[in-house]
């Protein structure tokens, strides 16, 4: 599930993410400093599985979304890994074609990973079927958006889309109320399903920092 939009100008970039989840699955209330394949980096932690949905380390910017480019016609009871460890694997290659190339998504359940690669400032969405992993480099869009394509049709998906594109003022606070207004709320498809989070990573040539607020 879940939407995200990145925006970008000259040196500032800012990515937002809803976790649309169970209501009822733990999650940290705070940002974690952590440390994985010998490389530190910063993110909320989902208890159950010990991975993450967003982070930032020196390499990357990343997160992950449930569903890949189109909706999965099947989903397996289970699956070998968590799609929130996987995204941590990452951190074990120094940049992105690396980890296309070498890292094995086969019992990985369908995903869609944005990554901003930090050393390049190239961008990417990776969309993973079962089958074969898409790779499209965004590195010219000035705004990116996704939403997960097992809660989102295509239609909805563009016009969600259209409100990003539509507002393009690259400012905090003006992006979170956006995610805000297009959160999914208890009960609009499942009891126990709800935008869960809305997580924001702010960069620019001085910082990089991320806030993360919990709404269950």
């Amino acid at each position: 599930m879940c939407i995200i939009s990145f925006y970008k100008k000259e040196n500032e970039f800012i990515l937002t993410h809803n976790r649309d989840e169970e209501i009822g699955r733990q999650t940290s209330y705070e940002i974690v400093k952590q440390t994985m394949f010998d490389k530190t980096y910063y993110s909320p932690i989902d208890k159950r599985a010990n991975g993450t949905w967003i982070f930032y380390s020196d390499e990357y910017v990343a997160c992950i979304l449930n569903g890949g480019e189109t909706k999965p016609f099947f989903l397996k009871e289970k699956y070998k890994q968590s799609r929130g460890i996987i995204l941590l694997h990452l951190l074990k290659f120094d940049c992105v074609s690396a980890f296309i190339k070498n890292e094995n998504f086969k019992e990985i359940a369908p995903f869609t990973i944005f990554i901003f690669e930090r050393t390049t400032k190239n961008t990417y969405l990776l969309h993973w079927n079962e089958k074969e992993l898409i790779v499209k480099d965004m590195t010219s869009q000035d705004i990116v958006t996704w939403c997960s394509s097992t809660i989102y049709s295509v239609e909805n998906r563009n016009k969600i889309a259209d409100v990003f594109y539509e507002n393009n003022n690259l400012d905090p606070n003006h992006i979170q109320s956006l995610h805000y207004k297009m959160k999914m709320d208890k009960g609009d498809l499942f009891d126990d399903l709800a935008t869960t989070s809305i997580s924001q990573i702010i960069m620019n040539n001085l910082r990089i920092d991320m806030k993360s607020c919990q709404l269950f």
